[in-house]
């Protein structure tokens, strides 16, 4: 009798040791996915990022994808924007900060915005390529740390104009032009807006971008570094029609 009482309180200790178990590797797994929902996965970009690798490279030629009727879809409510919303000439630009081929346009591009300020918006969209540039995603996500401080555009300048995308570096631009670096951290730290850049990504590749820069002028896809000449033909056109 002995034997067998012992028997069946080791057999009870056994059973609710397992479901004790399996119940909290349940909640660590709700946890999980719960914070994954809310925030995104930096491993979503990759998975994102290598699913459509013959999409995406860095050298891309100028034939274009099919040119897109209803560009404004794509535009949100957390992308960063100049100009005015009723502006005649929208462009989309699909951004890469680490992409060597954005830092070659960059000078040009920002030529073409104050050229054409007055009849020009320009919406910012993120497009990091992680198989090419390691630091592409972290670059992204402190931009939008400075966002949060309405300083996106500030901390674009710095990105572009120091080229450096080491985390000591994306610190730096941010003490540098005044952000509150605790709160900077904090959501640097928490990848906090990762969500946003996600859906930015999957906006490219549903539109068939094949890499970065790549542009959307009033529905127009323009792809790789364009000359001044060629932005000035592109927009003009637009404001003739």
């Amino acid at each position: 009798m002995l034997q067998k009482s012992r028997f069946w309180k080791y057999l009870f200790v056994s059973i609710s040791v397992l479901l004790g178990a399996i119940l909290l590797i349940i909640l660590i797994f709700f946890i999980y996915y719960s914070i994954k929902l809310k925030y995104g996965d930096n491993e979503d970009i990759q998975n994102i990022a290598k699913q459509y690798e013959n999409n995406f490279s860095s050298a891309v030629d100028k034939n274009a994808p099919q040119d897109i009727k209803d560009y404004n879809k794509l535009i949100q409510d957390y992308n960063p924007s100049e100009g005015e919303k009723n502006a005649k000439v929208t462009i989309l630009a699909f951004i890469d900060f680490e992409c060597p081929y954005c830092q070659q346009n960059y000078e040009t591009f920002k030529y073409i915005k104050e050229k054409y300020k007055p009849v020009l918006r320009v919406v910012f969209k993120h497009l990091p390529l992680t198989d090419l540039h390691p630091n592409a995603v972290s670059s992204a996500l402190a931009s939008t740390c400075a966002q949060e401080q309405d300083k996106f555009w500030e901390y674009y300048t710095a990105l572009f104009e120091n080229k450096k995308f080491d985390n000591e570096s994306l610190y730096l631009y941010a003490q540098n032009i005044g952000l509150n670096t605790t709160k900077f951290d904090v959501c640097f730290k928490s990848e906090k807006y990762l969500i946003n850049i996600e859906k930015d990504i999957a906006d490219a590749v549903n539109i068939g971008l094949r890499g970065t820069p790549s542009y959307v002028l009033n529905g127009q896809i323009l792809e790789g570094s364009i000359e001044q000449t060629d932005w000035d033909k592109y927009i003009i056109q637009h404001l003739n029609k």
